[in-house]
């Protein structure tokens, strides 16, 4: 049995959101996007029951954050990445409810009493109502609101948490609302999708001054990067554009702002001639929402990045596996590759499970279950370790992974 060890004071955990976790986010242009008629007609023409893909009360972490904290620590983390949501925290222009304020103070103090180093994000795709409806991200001078937000919780929070992350995942933010439709606010148009492009770029820029004056804190946005490979010898031109366009366009303008790069990794594609190939030839396993595992992919992303010099952090890496058949296995086999790519000079400083318990995925509803943690939906949702969260934990207490 070989021992892979990891560099001393790595960063072991697991990560959430605040919508996805909290329950009851009512003043979010989601919630008033989930609970639409044209969203809740759609769903019903394809057969589904709406009430399914409503976030409601969620996991209710807004009242056991310190419950979750305290599995966490059980499961011997060291860190924690969790979000705060900006709508509670300023329902109307302008009005910054201190209230949630304290709350979320008490909910920093908790994660740090629990011995947990923080990684806090500060938008994870939700926007205040009011923000959406005066054209969100699209317009240029509404970042400046964006920035009142962060210069507030930055003065009021800063002093407990350790890493920042302004804004998660851009380039799903902006495709999946203003391209594919996915998300709200559900437009096509590659003219506006790229307004919110450069917007984001914009915001996280300016935002990284102000958070590092304010705190003297790390920042970084947390980039979903992808593995992208040819399927062919001519798939090779499309493979590089698709690259440019998915991985390198925001990271090239915001990483001389970032003072760590936040990785999230979960796909690998095999890029043809006229686009994704859905299944690779190779013959992965499938997760449960049909998401290829590829784990050498990890690796090929972190060496990509070793050019920029920054301490990297793998901010989210996981599963879909409701019967908790795969994520042992998808867990190593990653942490492999991790371990592999920090021997040829990777800077990696810690690793992220996606996520901590089971919560809302977005379109998906409740249906995906990436958590290291079960919750039990019928029966008051109880927390449930499975038996995949206690290997992880091996792995976190001791520094090192055994294949």
């Amino acid at each position: 049995m070989q021992r892979l060890k990891f560099p001393k004071g790595f960063l072991w955990g697991a990560a959430g959101s605040p919508y996805q976790t909290e329950g009851n986010n009512t003043n979010t242009d989601w919630w008033a996007w989930e609970h639409s008629h044209k969203r809740v007609e759609h769903l019903e023409k394809q057969g589904k029951d709406p009430k399914a893909y409503f976030s409601g009360i969620a996991c209710d972490s807004y009242n056991r954050f310190d419950e979750d904290f305290a599995i966490a620590e059980h499961l011997s983390h060291n860190a924690t990445r969790f979000g705060i949501e900006w709508a509670r925290i300023e329902p109307r222009q302008g009005y910054f409810d201190e209230s949630i304020l304290d709350h979320y103070e008490k909910m920093l103090q908790s994660a740090k009493a629990h011995g947990l180093t923080v990684f806090l994000t500060l938008h994870h795709y939700t926007l205040p109502k009011w923000f959406a409806e005066c054209g969100g991200f699209e317009k240029q001078e509404n970042v400046r609101l964006f920035l009142a937000y962060v210069k507030k919780v930055s003065k009021r929070l800063g002093e407990y948490v350790d890493f920042w992350i302004t804004i998660n995942e851009p380039e799903v933010y902006a495709s999946h609302g203003y391209f594919f439709k996915k998300y709200p606010p559900q437009i096509r148009s590659l003219s506006r999708c790229i307004k919110v492009v450069n917007n984001l770029i914009l915001a996280h820029n300016q935002a990284s001054d102000i958070l590092k004056f304010n705190t003297g804190k790390p920042v970084s946005m947390a980039y979903q990067l992808s593995d992208l490979q040819p399927a062919s010898f001519l798939g090779r031109i499309t493979t590089a554009v698709a690259h440019f366009l998915a991985n390198s366009y925001i990271l090239e303008r915001t990483v001389g702002k970032s003072d760590f790069i936040g990785m999230n990794y979960y796909t690998h594609h095999h890029v043809g001639l006229l686009g994704f190939r859905k299944k690779s030839g190779t013959g992965h396993i499938l997760t449960d929402v049909g998401w290829g595992i590829h784990p050498e992919g990890i690796e090929r992303v972190l060496l990509s990045l070793k050019k920029y010099n920054k301490p990297i952090y793998i901010t989210e890496n996981g599963v879909a596996d409701a019967k908790d058949m795969l994520r042992e296995k998808y867990i190593k086999e990653h942490l492999q590759f991790v371990h592999s790519a920090i021997a040829k000079g990777a800077d990696v400083r810690g690793y992220l499970y996606w996520s901590l318990i089971d919560n809302f995925e977005w379109s998906e509803g409740f249906i995906p279950r990436f958590g290291l943690v079960e919750i039990d939906r019928e029966d008051l949702l109880r927390r449930k370790v499975r038996y995949s969260a206690t290997k992880y934990a091996e792995i976190c207490k001791n520094n090192y992974l055994e294949m």
